[in-house]
Order: structure tokens, then sequence, then C-alpha cells
């Protein structure tokens, strides 16, 4: 076949945005918000990440961009991971494109050292086999965890919001602080020890994946990367009796795309458990989004399967599962 595939540098805006362009269309059919805006990418692909490294790959067919591909490879802590994602357009499937496209994400994640693959497919809630999760299993990626992809209309929440915090009001001794993407620098290290402990705590299910450490420095990194490329992280925090952060939980929205936010993390202290902080931390954060973006429409968020805990959460909240993601993964 005569598709070449190339690696793209992502400061070039017209090959950019014929990339992005793959990308839109081969998502189009799925429900949510699957492919960012054209401005997102536009400013965050060419943005260097303190915290990851990205590589774009493009299938060419004469002059066309008929596939787009992508590995994200973390640069702090799993140096033996990588995610990859390839996309084809609709009217090019099944000649073989996305089998090159993954084969070429792979030689790049190797030569970076890496040995573990990971990536995702998508299927209707309560569906079965499809074409993204057969074309992963004869790719050589196995199932590795189940996670329900949720969206809540910021109409639903309103009409559920007064119930929720009189159902759910913060204990006794404990306060909820909020922020926009930057940390007050009195809860600095408490907040870094909490996300530490984020990838010991969530479900993994088989994930290859090991803990983080979290210092001041690498925080205040990350928090200048959201705000470079204009990107909010509206944070609350649980600050216990002792004065330490007993739990945190964020929604993040775009300045190029209002309309739409999204959850990033929420963990709850171990030793803080039980109280019902989680559901005043996420009724904190997303009143905070409504508030700071009045044409807010909807938010999305993730969880794994057996997380029964945050999804009854999410349910309280008004949170309705679109998708069922399924993360996949594969040993070099």
């Amino acid at each position: 076949m005569g598709v070449d595939i190339e690696q793209l540098n992502p400061h070039n805006q017209a090959a950019l945005r014929a990339w992005w362009e793959v990308g839109h269309a081969a998502t189009a059919d799925r429900p949510g918000k699957p492919w960012p805006l054209w401005e997102q990418s536009r400013v965050a692909l060419p943005t260097p990440n303190p915290e990851r490294g990205v590589t774009l790959v493009a299938a060419i067919d004469g002059r066309e961009m008929v596939g787009a591909g992508l590995v994200v490879r973390t640069l702090k802590e799993n140096l033996h991971t990588a995610m990859a994602f390839a996309y084809v357009r609709p009217d090019r499937t099944r000649e073989g494109i996305g089998r090159r496209l993954v084969e070429e994400l792979e030689v790049v994640a190797a030569g970076d050292g890496r040995t573990t693959i990971q990536s995702e497919a998508y299927l209707p809630p309560g569906g079965s086999v499809t074409g993204p999760e057969l074309f992963a299993r004869a790719m050589g990626y196995d199932v590795a965890s189940r996670e329900s992809m949720k969206e809540l209309t910021v109409a639903d929440y309103l009409a559920r919001r007064d119930a929720l915090t009189s159902s759910a009001p913060v204990p006794e001794g404990y306060r909820v602080v909020t922020f926009d993407t930057v940390c007050p620098e009195e809860h600095l290290a408490s907040f870094g020890r909490l996300l530490g402990m984020l990838m010991s705590e969530v479900p993994l299910g088989e994930l290859d994946l090991q803990a983080s450490e979290w210092t001041p420095e690498r925080i205040r990194e990350a928090e200048q990367r959201q705000v470079s490329v204009g990107r909010h992280v509206l944070t609350a925090m649980v600050i216990a009796p002792d004065g330490s952060v007993a739990g945190v939980s964020d929604v993040r929205v775009d300045d190029s795309d209002p309309a739409h936010g999204q959850v990033g993390i929420t963990i709850v202290d171990p030793a803080h458990r039980g109280r019902r902080l989680g559901l005043a931390l996420k009724t904190a954060t997303h009143d905070l989004a409504v508030a700071s973006w009045p044409g807010l429409v909807s938010v999305d968020t993730s969880n794994a399967e057996v997380n029964t805990w945050m999804n009854a959460v999410n349910e309280a909240l008004g949170y309705r599962t679109i998708e069922t993601l399924l993360e996949l993964q594969k040993k070099l």
C-alpha cells in the first residue's frame, strides 16, 4: 500500500490541524466529548510538558492524512510504560492503516526504553465486543481494567445540589478550601503527600503502574504548565483538624472550551474515610466550576467499575454512564 507513516512536528500548525481532523472524524460517533476542541490541541500539544513526552505520528497517502497516532510517555515515574493511541479516518478503515500506526508507536516507545504499552478501547454500556476491542486483541493487547465513562449535565446537578449539601455536610473540625490551579503555600507539602498516594489507592486492575512522589517543586511546575495552556484546575481540599490535607478533588475547565469540564482526581486519605468527605469534596468542586463558568453545560468523569464507593458518589451527583472504557495493556 502507498501509505507512509511519519512523525509529525506539532509546531507545524497545518500538519497539526490535519492530524486533529483525523482524530475528530474517528471519534465522531462516540457519545460525550471524546476529542478536544481544535483550540485546545493547537495550544496544548506544542507546549512543553514537564510530566509527559508526546510524539505524534501520521499516516500519509499522497497529499492526504488518513491516520493519526500519538505515544505519551511519563517523565517522572513509571518510566517503563507508555500510552499509545491510533485513529484512522472513517473512510479508510480496514486497510491495515491502524496496524501500521500501532506498530510505529510501539517502535517509538521501545526506542525510549518503554516495555509496557497501555491503550484504550470503548464500547457502549453493557455492549458486546466491538471492532476496536477485537483490533486490540489482534495487536496483542489484553484488558487490564474496566471503567465507566460518565457524563453530568449541570442542569441535573443543580436540581440535586441542595439535597446533596444537606446529606453530606462537612464534619465538625474539618473545613474545605478551594482554589483555581495554584495550591496555597501552607498546604503544598501535605497536598503532595496525598497526590503520592493516588496510584496505591485507586483501583488499577492489572495495570502495571507504580506510585509517584510529588514534591512542592514538581507541583509548582505542573501548575505553571496548566496556567500556560489556559487550563483551570478547580480544586477543593478538605483540611483535617490537625491541619493536614485529608482529601482532594478537582474539575478541569479550559479557557477555549468553557462549556465542558472534566474531573481530574478524587482521593481521600484512608485515615479520614467514612465521613462522606468524597461527596463533600465533589460538591465543592462542582459548585466552584458552576460559579466560575456560568456557561458550563456538562462535566465528564470515569471510574473503575469495581470502585463502588466512587460510582455511588457520582450517581448521587447525577452522573450517568455513557460508555465503557477498556484499559488495555501489552508487554513488549
